[in-house]
């Protein structure tokens, strides 16, 4: 049995290292971003059969927007996606959301 560490674990046990560079900065940068990226796929596998708006994702959202490059217009792709009425399109735009999200990481 393993314990997977949560963000902010990392974050303090990264927090002592002393030695020169930022690569315990990137680390937590890509942990967060990958975080990020797999609770955005939940939320597209799930939103046919729930309604996955709320403040987490809100967070995840901002996350998007803060980081990625055009994040303010794929995380409003994404909340459209999500306001969808019909259970198939709104899944299926919502994939594609994440899509267009996780392709926009790639190029930067």
């Amino acid at each position: 049995m393993f314990a997977i560490c949560s963000f902010m674990d990392m974050k303090r046990k990264l927090g002592n290292v002393s030695f020169g560079g930022n690569w315990s900065e990137d680390i937590l940068t890509s942990d967060q971003l990958n975080s990020v990226l797999d609770f955005l796929d939940t939320v597209a596998a799930r939103c046919a059969d729930e309604d996955m708006r709320d403040d987490r994702l809100e967070d995840a959202l901002a996350y998007v927007s803060a980081h990625i490059e055009k994040g303010d217009m794929l995380a409003a792709a994404m909340r459209n996606a999500l306001a969808m009425s019909s259970p198939w399109q709104r899944q299926k735009a919502a994939h594609r959301a994440v899509r267009l999200i996780k392709s926009s990481v790639r190029e930067v």
